[in-house]
């Protein structure tokens, strides 16, 4: 999600809205997920829990440096490098497929050919 810009949440919609509620921000019982996530960014939407209203954020670098250091954003960039080291871009890999899309090509072209 970016708000004004600046990135304020990343990943899965329904872990989104558990972040924001557990931030402080009530989701009315009949706003969809996407209705609540969409109110976040709007100061005349957007509305903190009972008790909460000084402590949620209300621009968006507070926004961002919530996020930033959330341990749901730590997560997700260790995720990231999980993936990456199991399937690292380029090498041997990448060789394979390629060698392995030219031969495909070229076989369908001689098939189409005749």
């Amino acid at each position: 999600m970016l708000y004004e810009g600046r990135q304020i949440y990343f990943g899965n919609k329904d872990a989104g809205k558990k972040f924001f509620i557990d931030m402080g921000f009530y989701c009315p019982e009949r706003a969809t997920t996407a209705d609540f996530l969409t109110s976040i960014t709007s100061p005349n939407e957007r509305q903190a829990r009972e008790g909460w209203e000084s402590r949620v954020p209300r621009t968006p670098d507070e926004f961002a440096t919530r996020w930033r250091d959330s341990e749901e954003r730590a997560r997700l960039l260790a995720d990231i490098d999980a993936f990456d080291r199991e399937f690292p871009m380029g090498g041997e890999p990448l060789e394979k497929f390629l060698h392995s899309r030219k031969a495909e090509q070229a076989k369908h072209q001689y098939d189409t050919a005749y």
